[in-house]
């Protein structure tokens, strides 16, 4: 269970890349915006674009490839299932191939390409804005995106606090998931019963033992929250966001991400 520990996202890589030396609000605009259509995507060419896309960012964050690998091995199995759930159950489509009381249709194995595909590029996209941004500054860069909000009296502070709050205890939680899961392999041994009752037994301890952690640790942050006589209001940064050039370089490529799908419909339309 190594590649538990080692899951990308919620971890800050401290290092010098363009990335790293640029603005949180331009990420998350980029982030929001390029996440967005790898989600509304449906064509097969599609993921060889993103697929560069995607390579361009871990170049330019200068996050090692074997990092990335080693936090993704662990979701083979889990993109392996999507990928046989997609071709097993999607009967739309011609069939392109039978064997058995098994049909495979053209749609199933499209979908099989895509769905996987899609999740790698939305994980990974996700794991290069957390490792090149601090906590901080991502919480700031978005209480500033969202500071709109305020006049409609949304508790911006108060959202991206919480926000902040559980985006910090992602590697906490990963790492106690993690000592616990070494603890039940030590320990599992003595227990009798199927391999299913087994692993649901495993389970539901390590569903309990984090969920008991989680109240355990916002309890001493509520605590610890009260002593400082922490108020939403007079909070204070210790310093200020600024645009740079390389910000501009990430909205443009925000703004031709975003413009790329008008000129592919007009172009589908002009045909």
């Amino acid at each position: 269970m190594q590649w538990f520990r080692l899951l990308p996202i919620g971890r800050y890589m401290e290092a010098r890349s363009f990335l790293h030396d640029s603005d949180p609000r331009s990420k998350l605009i980029f982030a929001a915006v390029y996440l967005s259509l790898i989600a509304s995507s449906s064509d097969i060419t599609s993921l060889f674009f993103f697929g560069f896309v995607t390579l361009v960012l871990v170049f330019v964050s200068r996050v090692p490839f074997a990092y990335l690998w080693h936090g993704l091995r662990g979701l083979l199995p889990l993109l392996l299932a999507f990928a046989i759930y997609h071709l097993w159950l999607n009967d739309n489509g011609e069939v392109s191939c039978s064997w058995g009381g098994i049909a495979i249709h053209n749609e199933g194995i499209k979908n099989a390409l895509i769905v996987p595909s899609k999740l790698v590029f939305l994980i990974i996209t996700a794991a290069v804005l957390s490792l090149t941004t601090p906590p901080a500054k991502l919480a700031d860069g978005l209480e500033t995106i969202m500071r709109p909000l305020s006049f409609i009296r949304f508790p911006v502070h108060e959202f991206v606090f919480i926000a902040s709050v559980a985006f910090r205890f992602i590697p906490i939680f990963i790492d106690e998931a993690d000592a616990i899961l070494k603890a039940q392999k030590i320990r599992s041994t003595g227990i009798e019963g199927s391999f299913v009752r087994i692993k649901i037994h495993l389970l539901s301890q390590l569903l309990f033992a984090l969920f008991v952690s989680a109240f355990r640790r916002a309890e001493q942050l509520a605590l610890a929250m009260d002593a400082r006589c922490y108020i939403a209001e007079n909070r204070m940064r210790t310093s200020r966001l600024r645009f740079g050039w390389r910000d501009w370089i990430v909205i443009i490529s925000a703004l031709i991400l975003l413009l790329i799908p008008y000129f592919e419909h007009f172009r589908a339309i002009s045909n």
